[in-house]
């Protein structure tokens, strides 16, 4: 039986779209594969019991019969935070290597997931750098090269994990930067003994929103289309500059949302002829019949909040960079991304398994 667990060096870029492809590959070749998140950060309820958001998604996913307290062991909350302030020892790292241990029977793959990033938890005695030796496990580092220095925080999890690093996948590549990447990153991290499993460029549909997460966080009212709401949005423009500007920056950007006053009908106009999946008017200011009666005509949601602009693009930039797998297109996109772009020889013969 192998372990292997997801963990990273920076936030939100990508241990969940990894481990849902990595899990679907190996049950596709055969394999029977386990899950559990070893410290969870975002709680849901399942059959009346709390546990972490992403064990949830992949008991649907992989379809687990394992029981939730063993998938979802421990859950980060201000509770035991302040426990462990005060040094109280919750000895959670037993609890997960316990979890672990019911789990791996009859299995010939688990997939742990971390929490955040690599030191998350360590307030906790719970982090990647503590349960990687304690769960005898692979670690598959996921980073994201936005950072010039991506690769340093790389080098130094090498450097505390030895030869438990099994790869990197480097996630959200933008296109101008692949050949640069393939050419001097991927040769540098080689020759220092990390293999890199995967370059995966960034995706619209993984980068995207549904206009009703949009609804839900910035807390709108929706004025029409309500059918609509589960359209993906890729991108958001903010109308603030005269009509005849408008048009044209709203011609270069498709599958927006487009976030302007409620008092600009000029540039809701615009936004309807061309390529918008959703209207944010701000300042609480209603428009006027026409633009509802041409977005309806269009299928355009229109969704009205009470904050000034500047507040609602914060608030949509902020949505848009801690983007979480959950929409069903989004897990079909991740499994398939994962599936052609991941180098699973590569990571069988690191762990020594003929396939």
């Amino acid at each position: 039986m192998k372990t292997l667990f997801i963990t990273s060096v920076c936030d939100y870029c990508g241990k969940t779209l990894v481990a849902l492809g990595l899990g679907k590959k190996l049950q596709a070749e055969g394999f029977k594969v386990g899950y559990m998140k070893s410290l969870g950060r975002y709680a849901t309820t399942v059959n009346e019991k709390l546990i972490d958001s992403d064990a949830a998604l992949m008991c649907d996913v992989f379809q687990l019969n394992d029981p939730l307290e063993y998938i979802s062991p421990a859950i980060m909350t201000q509770d035991n935070l302040a426990q462990a302030y005060d040094g109280v020892d919750l000895k959670l790292a037993d609890k997960i290597a316990k979890a672990h241990q019911e789990i791996s029977k009859d299995k010939d793959f688990v997939i742990v997931g971390g929490a955040g990033r690599f030191s998350e938890g360590k307030l906790l005695g719970a982090s990647a750098i503590d349960m990687i030796p304690i769960l005898n496990a692979h670690a598959i580092i996921v980073t994201n090269c936005e950072r010039e220095i991506f690769v340093d925080d790389i080098l130094v999890v090498k450097d505390i994990l030895g030869d438990r690093v099994a790869g990197v996948v480097i996630n959200q590549v933008e296109f101008p930067k692949l050949d640069y990447i393939e050419r001097r990153v991927v040769p540098f991290l080689t020759k220092a003994g990390v293999n890199v499993l995967g370059l995966l460029l960034t995706d619209s549909i993984l980068m995207s929103v549904t206009i009703r997460e949009l609804v839900e966080t910035l807390g709108a009212e929706v004025l029409c289309c309500e059918d609509r709401l589960d359209d993906l949005v890729e991108k958001f423009s903010v109308g603030a500059m005269n009509v005849e500007g408008a048009v044209k920056y709203f011609r270069k950007v498709r599958s927006k949302a487009v976030i302007t006053g409620g008092d600009r009908a000029d540039i809701q106009l615009a936004a309807l002829q061309t390529d918008t999946k959703c209207l944010i008017l701000t300042g609480n200011l209603y428009p006027n019949d026409i633009i509802i009666a041409r977005a309806e005509e269009q299928g355009i949601p229109v969704l009205l909040v009470q904050k000034d602009t500047i507040t609602v693009v914060q608030q949509v930039e902020d949505i848009m960079t801690s983007l979480r797998i959950r929409d069903h297109r989004k897990i079909d996109r991740a499994i398939q991304i994962i599936d052609e772009r991941m180098d699973f020889p590569l990571l069988y013969n690191h762990l020594g398994i003929e396939k």
